[in-house]
């Protein structure tokens, strides 16, 4: 939030105007001001502001708001620096007292051109910028040199060298080459232009010691530079110390379809794979529409669903229901080269046959359309272990005995032949899991389930 107090003659008097603000708001600020009297005629400028961004007030006091453009670009200041991380506001705050600002558009370039600052948090003293350039191996010193370290010279030679300054997060330093320009005070620049993040994280440490901390704000992806100061930021060793307060995505219901568990690197690794594809829609939408169908529970499982997007195919749109889909599968996709006469075709039941390719090719109806996995993952045999106890009888009675696995072993191929032969069509490959209904997520893993008996240590299991 940014506020400022608008005045003209009489600078005692005046309004105060929050930014972001509408037409309407800015009109109520200035007829305010006119009834004061005696002000219609005199110019009306910023003389106060209050913003997080301690040192803007001294690069907005004074300013004319008269003209709409200024106005218009106050507004626009204060929503680019509304969505600033902690450290990011730290390195503007640095930007603004390193290079020469003297517009309003000086400040909105500035804030597109953060990449080429770098902040050293905590650090607000010459000693503790020359300690900090030593440990972090920014300037090297051998080691039997360390006990007689003069830092405040270290830093003078830093500074020397660099452009730099103290903020109230710490030392910031131009690491980038000159200011690129990408407002040139006619048409203000796209709002998102420079966000390359995916998501926006609210996090909050475990430990705070005030129950009315601001929550932490981390953007992905970003660098385990970034991510490890995030830990010193929050005071944690751990992410999972930390609790994921909100998650903001410019992806449309990507968010929540994701299992926040507070595993931060491997959602790290997600935002990188998406900002990869977020030109393309179409993969967006395949991506949407497989964790829809897949309902991952984990993050791991949503990475690697991310990671292997060409096991999926996304059904066109006019694929709208089981009918639909047989007539895609047989005549447009190109799997079959197949004619049916019309005498024939009005005795075929596509629906009934759609259904069953639709099971077939594990086909899933999204919010995003049909969709179909092409690819399995690689498949894994797990076999599951049971003693086996087997009772034999004579023909035509009733009599039960006890046969042990160890002499059942010989008839292994008879016992195998029965469990196929107990097997009914309609189970195919997928055998006993045809049953299985009581989790949806757990069916799609399962390709198959058949029961078998085998030798182990020369007995049955």
């Amino acid at each position: 939030m940014l506020k400022v107090f608008l005045t003209r003659a009489d600078k005692e008097k005046g309004v105060w105007l929050s930014l972001p603000a509408t037409p309407a708001d800015v009109g109520e600020a200035y007829a305010s001001m006119d009834n004061m009297g005696g002000t219609e005629n005199s110019d009306t400028r910023v003389t106060e502001v209050k913003c997080f961004i301690p040192n803007l007030q001294q690069y907005l006091v004074g300013k004319s708001t008269d003209d709409p453009s200024t106005m218009k670009e106050l507004d626009f200041i204060a929503r680019r620096i509304g969505g600033l991380t902690d450290s990011e506001a730290a390195l503007l705050s640095g930007a603004l007292d390193i290079e020469p600002t003297n517009t309003l558009a000086d400040i909105i370039n500035l804030t597109y051109n953060l990449d080429g600052y770098e902040l050293y948090p905590y650090v607000s003293t010459a000693n503790e910028l020359g300690r900090y350039l030593v440990e972090s191996g920014e300037m090297q010193i051998h080691e039997s040199a360390l006990p007689y370290i003069d830092y405040e010279k270290v830093a003078a030679e830093f500074e020397a060298n660099n452009s730099g300054t103290y903020t109230d997060a710490g030392y910031v330093v131009k690491t980038g080459e000159d200011i690129k320009q990408v407002y040139g005070g006619i048409t203000l620049p796209d709002m998102n232009a420079g966000k390359e993040y995916i998501f926006s994280l609210k996090l909050m440490s475990q430990f705070r010691f005030d129950a009315m901390e601001d929550p932490y704000t981390l953007k992905l992806p970003t660098t385990d530079a970034a991510l490890r100061d995030a830990r010193d930021q929050l005071r944690v060793k751990h992410f999972d110390e930390c609790e994921i307060e909100d998650c903001d995505c410019h992806i449309e219901g990507l968010s929540k379809m994701l299992p926040m568990d507070g595993d931060i690197h491997l959602l790290n690794g997600l935002a990188q794979i998406v900002k990869e594809m977020q030109s393309n829609d179409a993969m967006i939408t395949k991506l949407l529409a497989a964790l829809e169908a897949e309902k991952p529970e984990e993050m791991s499982a949503v990475l690697e669903i991310a990671e292997k997007l060409d096991r999926y195919e996304l059904i066109p749109s006019t694929v709208a229901n089981a009918t639909d889909y047989a007539y895609f599968v047989l005549f447009e996709s190109g799997r079959y080269d197949i004619y049916i006469d019309d005498e024939i075709n009005s005795f075929v039941d596509y629906e009934k046959y759609g259904h069953h390719k639709m099971k077939e090719d594990g086909v899933k109806q999204t919010s995003f359309g049909m969709l179909r996995r092409i690819q399995q993952a690689e498949l894994q045999t797990i076999k599951f272990y049971s003693p086996l106890f087997i009772k034999t009888s004579e023909p035509h009675s009733y009599d039960m005995c006890d046969l042990s696995s160890t002499d059942a072993v010989q008839y292994m191929d008879e016992i195998l032949a029965a469990i196929e032969k107990e097997k009914l069509p309609s189970e195919g490959r997928k055998g006993l899991m045809t049953y299985f209904d009581r989790d949806e997520a757990l069916a799609q893993k399962v390709l198959s389930a058949n029961p078998m008996v085998e030798e182990y240590k020369g007995a049955f299991l």
